[in-house]
């Protein structure tokens, strides 16, 4: 039972992370996605490389992190979190720049023709376009991200060692010492946190979409 107490603790302690993760990396590629989806040839430049970002693996840049944060003595609580979104934030912005290129050209004419700005256009054209794309995103971003807490949480170079307290190190350190029956109530504990997740945040926004969000 003890076992079962900590690893939900630390199941929330990873849950905060990811959340964080997301909303900064919403806040920054939201409006990069819908700058250049607004402009095709940026569109046809820049989405490749997005896609190729999120099937980079990010954790070859994980001993540049390490030695970071070890010669600057940074808190690997929170130092070692950028890790987990470090491949899969890219998924955010090339499903926003596809919504956003997806925009019917009627409708951006019409909010030019009624001088829409600010956070009337974004209210009204911008955000009913790439919301259901950006759900898509956020959702995978989200997913990969609890994945990556698995390497990202505990991470090694040389002599050094670096962990930040979350499930993800603790499926690593049961891996590590051949723990197997901690191996797998992380990993049950962190599929319940996931569908949970899921459950509770993803598909209800799915719903606010179509229910709400709709450009018809």
């Amino acid at each position: 039972m003890s076992d079962l107490v900590t690893a939900l603790g630390l199941g929330l302690a990873t849950m905060v992370r990811v959340i964080v993760l997301i909303v900064i990396a919403s806040l920054i590629w939201v409006p990069v996605g819908v700058w250049i989806g607004l402009r095709p040839v940026w569109a046809e430049r820049l989405q490749p490389i997005a896609q190729f970002m999120a099937a980079f693996p990010a954790n070859v840049l994980f001993p540049f992190a390490v030695i970071a944060i070890v010669g600057l003595h940074l808190n690997p609580d929170i130092w070692l979190s950028p890790l987990m979104v470090l491949g899969t934030q890219w998924y955010i912005l090339f499903n926003v720049i596809a919504g956003a290129s997806a925009l019917p050209t009627d409708l951006r004419e019409a909010a030019t023709i009624f001088n829409m700005r600010g956070w009337q256009w974004w209210r009204r054209v911008a955000l009913p376009g790439v919301f259901p794309y950006y759900v898509t995103g956020a959702l995978t971003a989200s997913g990969g991200s609890w994945n990556a807490s698995i390497v990202a949480e505990a991470v090694s170079w040389g002599d050094q060692h670096l962990e930040a307290a979350g499930l993800g190190s603790y499926i690593a350190n049961a891996t590590q010492a051949g723990d197997f029956p901690r191996v797998a109530l992380g990993i049950v504990v962190m599929s319940i946190f996931v569908i949970a997740f899921n459950r509770l945040l993803w598909r209800p926004l799915y719903g606010f979409a179509e229910r709400r969000l709709s450009l018809v």
